[in-house]
């Protein structure tokens, strides 16, 4: 039962429903249903959508998806006045479709990512066509339209083939009612099945859906009004589309696959076999039939006590494999889906349950890791093009962003030949090119590693559907699910949409025509489809995460400013400790806050960010001596690096009230800085720029005046930048000013934005603490 989304889509839908029910039974007048010489065959309609939702978003990839299968439709004979494209912001010639050169510069790599995003090829926007047809807009308005204007066409043996690739988002607070992005607006999938009910009774609608989070639209499915579907994911994932690796990109994903294996086969349940094995994305194809059959498990495991659907499903496996034969199509299809990706081969969910659970969590550390490698990649980069940049002004000049602004495509991509010219030698020269092509390396095997597990997880997944499937067919058949077996038989029969064969139909398709399992056939003919590309095993992939696994120190640190860099003789690379984090690497080595990394004792750091880069690369557990500047003096210390963590130690937060205050290490700026035991303590933390941080000020000053409390301004900022606001500020202002070079207070009381406010009690108890100020609440101290 479909919940009602808005009271206004409501009535909007009840008038369409209504018009649509007048004029189909005006067409029934003129052209009665029973006079067998009026009757036409069935036809297919087809409806394509690619709502886009923004220009910038509205990729080149979907529509070239929509014009294939706008080529199949033709090939196929579907007549074009049956098939209605809803694309973007349709006819209208305002440019709406985001196209980009593609980029073959060699050795472009090398400019660090800011360049490369200011250099590479701009989006070009151009308007959306499909040669042959006028686009409709992507709006629900008119969509309804369409079916309101079209219903009466259709007829109860008519065929309608729903076709969507776009961009989908998912309903967090309800899965069942997830949406498909439109133009400037999306359609969930209430008010889709909403649409559809304006279709007379007994239209087999046919969905091909490739959004993301695309399972949510087989809720909308059903035997009894012959609606039938295929979708790219689960209601719960993205599709391929929504990863970084697949953005905007060609030939790869759920509609890629699907409308090759139609090409292929003819049929679009046999195309979804082909997409089970070929998807070498992490989708989750699966249909409307498999979705009937868990939830038909699902309630038996709800009525046997809540138990777990695995073990439902498994219970049901155990009763199907008494008779394997019977299921050899679907164990072969198993066995093919795991020989394409290294998988063995799964005959309960038991035994998928640990690589499920496991799959994400490596996945996750890879994706951590290969982000790592990439920022120092990316430092080493910036300091090639930095050390360019100071030693020829006239490039600093040349790539301001007023000045690449004017340039035109092609000077861009004049000005990126050159730039790379310049930066390759002086890579070279100063040895950056070999630290460079280590870094690279390690980010990209890391990212790649990381991808290909979420390809394995939605491999995974789809075993874990294919079995569910074969474990429902098992329950319906028993007695009492007769009602249940027949539905599910509907909606098969909705899915198995043949389209007629073109001429020259391929032998392949000849022979998917043939009675019998078409794997099997085709395994034993001399037209054999052709294996999926081979996939890096597992247990490679498992080994290369310890490869990529950087070391890790346990600091946050801060590079020099300028005038530490000209104020001492200290390498250029040296950066000041300002976090270690409790139980890390650092903090058993000894180092603290305040202290200057210098480097190796035999090679000091010569670039800011080069301790990074040092650490990622020792041997974790193997001692490595480093030096640093504890208050004008050289100690050595040892370093036995850890694992890099995939989620950072956190730090620590506000001190609840009642508790004992940290210790407050601050620089005086001017006045007396202590908390003194016995003396209540208020500690105001400010900057120079905040403005609540002034509106405060009053009633601040009037706590230190009037009940005796002892006030200390605590600021992050530099004494030369004190020296000028208070040169500046003429307003009354705490005696007091601390401040705070290396953030230790700012951390040690979690402080998240000035103002912060922390009242210590006589005691060391912190007796309030508030974030913020708001001068009609005042501080409302107790």
């Amino acid at each position: 039962m479909r919940r009602t989304t808005a009271r206004a889509h409501r009535a909007s839908i009840a008038w369409v429903v209504a018009l649509a029910a007048v004029l189909s039974a005006c067409n029934s007048v003129q052209k009665p249903a029973s006079s067998p010489q009026e009757r036409r065959e069935g036809q297919t309609f087809a409806i394509l959508i690619n709502g886009g939702g923004r220009p910038r978003i509205n990729f080149q990839s979907h529509l070239t998806h929509v014009r294939g299968f706008v080529d199949l439709l033709d090939e196929y004979g579907v007549a074009r006045k049956n098939t209605v494209i809803f694309a973007s912001d349709g006819s209208d010639p305002t440019e709406d479709l985001a196209t980009r050169e593609v980029n073959d510069i060699d050795d472009f790599w090398i400019l660090p990512r800011g360049a490369q995003q200011a250099l590479r090829p701009r989006i070009e926007y151009v308007d959306s066509k499909v040669e042959g047809y006028e686009l409709q807009p992507a709006r629900k308005v008119a969509i309804e339209n369409w079916f309101v204007s079209n219903a009466w066409r259709f007829q109860a043996d008519d065929t309608l083939f729903f076709y969507v690739t776009d961009h989908g988002e998912i309903n967090k607070d309800d899965l069942t009612n997830n949406t498909i992005v439109l133009w400037k607006e999306r359609l969930s999938v209430d008010e889709l099945g909403e649409i559809l009910d304006i279709l007379p009774k007994g239209v087999r609608t046919v969905m091909l859906m490739s959004q993301c989070f695309s399972g949510s639209f087989a809720g909308i499915t059903s035997a009894e009004k012959n609606i039938c579907g295929y979708f790219a994911s689960s209601a719960d994932r993205p599709a391929y589309g929504c990863y970084p690796e697949n953005r905007g990109v060609d030939g790869v994903g759920h509609s890629h696959h699907f409308l090759r294996g139609i090409e292929d086969l003819g049929s679009l349940s046999e195309a979804q076999s082909h997409v089970l094995v070929f998807d070498d994305s992490p989708d989750v194809p699966h249909t409307s039939s498999d979705a009937f059959l868990r939830g038909k498990l699902e309630a038996v495991a709800k009525g046997d006590g809540d138990k777990d659907l695995d073990e439902t499903v498994d219970k049901y496996l155990e009763k199907a494999w008494l008779d394997r034969s019977r299921w050899e199509p679907e164990i072969r299809l198993l066995d093919r889906i795991g020989k394409a990706y290294g998988i063995y081969s799964p005959r309960s969910l038991k035994e998928l349950e640990t690589q499920i659970s496991l799959l994400p969590k490596v996945s996750k550390e890879l994706s951590t890791y290969a982000q790592r490698w990439q920022e120092a990649f990316n430092s080493v980069r910036q300091q090639n093009l930095r050390a360019l940049l100071e030693s020829n002004e006239a490039w600093s000049e040349r790539l301001k962003p007023e000045v690449l602004k004017e340039l035109t495509p092609e000077q861009r991509t004049e000005l990126s030949v050159e730039l790379v010219k310049e930066l390759l030698p002086l890579a070279k020269s100063s040895g950056r090119i070999a630290r460079m092509n280590t870094l690279r390396t390690r980010a990209e095997d890391a990212a790649a590693a990381a991808y290909r597990m979420e390809v394995r997880l939605g491999v995974l997944l789809r075993m874990h559907n294919q079995l569910t499937s074969i474990a429902g067919r098992t329950l319906i058949e028993e007695p009492g699910q007769e009602e249940a077996k027949a539905s599910y038989e509907a909606l098969t029969e909705c899915e198995d949409l043949r389209l007629d064969d073109p001429a020259g139909a391929s032998p392949l398709r000849r022979l998917t025509r043939a009675p019998g399992n078409w794997w099997q056939q085709l395994s034993q003919s001399e037209e054999s489809v052709e294996d999926p590309e081979p996939f890096p095993h597992l247990a490679d992939d498992q080994d290369l995460v310890d490869d990529v696994r950087p070391a890790w120190m346990g600091i946050r640190y801060r590079p020099p400013s300028k005038e530490e860099r000209d104020g001492d003789k200290r390498s250029p690379g040296a950066v000041t400790v300002v976090t270690v984090y409790p139980e890390s690497a650092a903090a058993k080595a000894g180092l603290q806050i305040g202290d200057v990394i210098l480097g190796p004792p035999d090679n000091r750091f010569l670039e800011p960010n080069q301790v990074r880069e040092w650490t990622m690369q020792r041997e974790v557990g193997e001692p490595a001596p480093i030096d640093v500047d504890r208050d004008g003096e050289v100690i050595h210390l040892t370093l036995r690096p850890d694992p890099f963590p995939i989620d950072l130690p956190k730090l620590p937060g506000p001190p609840k009230v009642g508790a004992t205050a940290p210790k407050v290490e601050v620089e005086a700026f001017r006045g007396d800085v202590t908390v003194h035991a016995g003396t209540k303590t208020m500690l105001f933390f400010w900057a120079t720029w905040c403005a609540p941080c002034k509106f405060a000020l009053p009633e601040v000053m009037r706590v230190a005046r009037e009940e005796g409390v002892h006030v200390i301004a605590i600021t992050d900022e530099k004494p030369k930048l004190l020296e000028k606001f208070f040169a500046d500020f003429d307003e009354p202002f705490p005696a007091d000013v601390a401040y705070d070079p290396f953030r230790q207070s700012f951390q040690a009381y979690g402080v998240s934005g000035t103002p912060t406010f922390v009242l210590i009690d006589g005691s060391g108890q912190v007796e309030y603490y508030n974030t913020g100020y708001n001068a009609q609440v005042g501080l409302a101290l107790p």
